[in-house]
């Protein structure tokens, strides 16, 4: 299965493991005139059961979207609870303070270019959300407007990141030049997303 969205600002791309129906991967957008919130969760494994895993941790997020974040990670864990579990992060932007708030559980991969123009990679939580008590890290950066950022599930193996987010390409033909470094039958699930921070 292959899956891509494309605007000004955001390229999303997905593709299944061999091909198969059902990808373990699965994102959330959401914008409006105060901010941003981006929701990718990986459920362990592949095929139907970690799409459904994955499924319910965006599900569980999706109920209120202007929630405190580590409050949205908590209803995703708990909302995998019987199920297979989950990789995911969630990044939130304040438009008016410029702030980015970044949480997540396992290796799900996020980058961003900070306003010291330092590459900024934050880690997650170490394993993954499974319905059992967790600690939580959240973390806050200030995102310059007209930067990138990519966020990515562990399928994708990529190297030089910052050049692709220092790339004076927009995010669209970005995202192409990444895709080319995905197998056409890989043997994980794969999703990336490259966005840009509004101006």
């Amino acid at each position: 299965m292959n899956k891509a969205v494309e605007s000004n600002n955001l390229f999303v791309f997905q593709r299944s493991k061999a091909l198969q129906q059902y990808c373990g991967d699965v994102y959330f957008i959401h914008q409006d005139k105060n901010g941003f919130l981006y929701v990718l969760s990986d459920g362990l494994g592949s095929g139907l059961e970690a799409n459904r895993a994955a499924k319910a941790t965006v599900d569980a997020i999706k109920e209120d979207v202007h929630a405190d974040i580590t409050d949205m990670l908590e209803k995703a864990n708990q909302a995998v609870s019987g199920l297979r579990g989950a990789a995911i992060a969630i990044i939130k932007g304040d438009f008016l303070t410029k702030t980015l708030y970044y949480t997540g559980m396992g290796n799900i991969r996020f980058y961003m270019i900070g306003i010291e123009d330092k590459l900024i990679f934050p880690l997650s939580g170490s394993g993954f959300l499974s319905g059992r008590k967790q600690k939580y890290r959240l973390q806050s950066f200030k995102y310059k407007p007209g930067s990138k950022f990519l966020m990515h599930s562990d399928g994708l193996v990529l190297s030089r990141v910052r050049k692709s987010l220092e790339s004076p390409l927009c995010v669209v033909k970005i995202g192409h030049l990444i895709e080319q470094n995905i197998s056409d039958i890989p043997t994980d699930d794969v999703t990336f997303m490259v966005g840009k921070f509004p101006e």
